[in-house]
């Protein structure tokens, strides 16, 4: 019989990855950037710095970069949300592990899951917000200055997790805050009416 907690050790997970795949973008993996432009011969923007096409260069990884006057370089180093999330993440992943599998751990970590699992949550819908403010401008002064540019899948990727996170913590938090109608009786007398 599958186990109930299984689609969200599942929907964890993907979280998980889609975070770690974006505190990880453009610096060291190209596929994934949040902004690209022609700008400057090309540009793509990541978490920690931006990488310029034509010269094959990149900035030196580090958060609070800057691309003037298009991006904002203040608000690049709150992007640092995004690997608090996966910490929280991979912790609440943890707990869900001892939820999933041990049978005498099924009532301890719900409210301790659930309190991480918001924790992951928030701090990734607040990196998504700063996120899509610092990327949107950007996108927006570089088409005001004539040049192409365009969001990566760094955003979309941010929107995934978030929304996994927040299915998750809804989930974890109705089951632990309002319980459920089959948990609070004997399983042999769930159907006795």
């Amino acid at each position: 019989m599958c186990d109930a907690a299984i689609p969200m050790y599942l929907a964890t997970l993907g979280a998980l990855v889609l975070l770690v795949l974006i505190t990880f973008s453009e610096p060291f993996i190209s596929a994934f950037y949040f902004l690209a432009t022609d700008a400057a011969g090309g540009v793509r923007f990541g978490l920690l710095g931006y990488c310029l096409e034509a010269a094959g260069t990149c900035t030196p990884k580090k958060l609070g970069y800057s691309f003037d006057p298009q991006l904002i370089g203040s608000l690049t180093t709150p992007l640092i949300l995004f690997p608090i999330s996966a910490v929280f993440t991979l912790i609440s992943l943890f707990l869900l592990f001892f939820i999933v599998c041990c049978h005498t751990w099924r009532r301890f970590p719900h409210p301790l899951f659930c309190f991480v699992s918001l924790l992951a949550f928030l701090t990734s819908l607040a990196g998504l917000a700063i996120a899509l403010f610092l990327f949107i401008t950007a996108l927006v002064r570089f088409h005001r200055d004539g040049s192409s540019a365009n969001l990566g899948p760094s955003i979309w990727m941010a929107i995934g997790a978030t929304v996994l996170l927040f299915c998750v913590t809804l989930n974890a938090g109705c089951a632990t805050c309002l319980g459920g109608r089959f948990g609070r009786q004997s399983r042999r007398h769930a159907y006795n009416y």
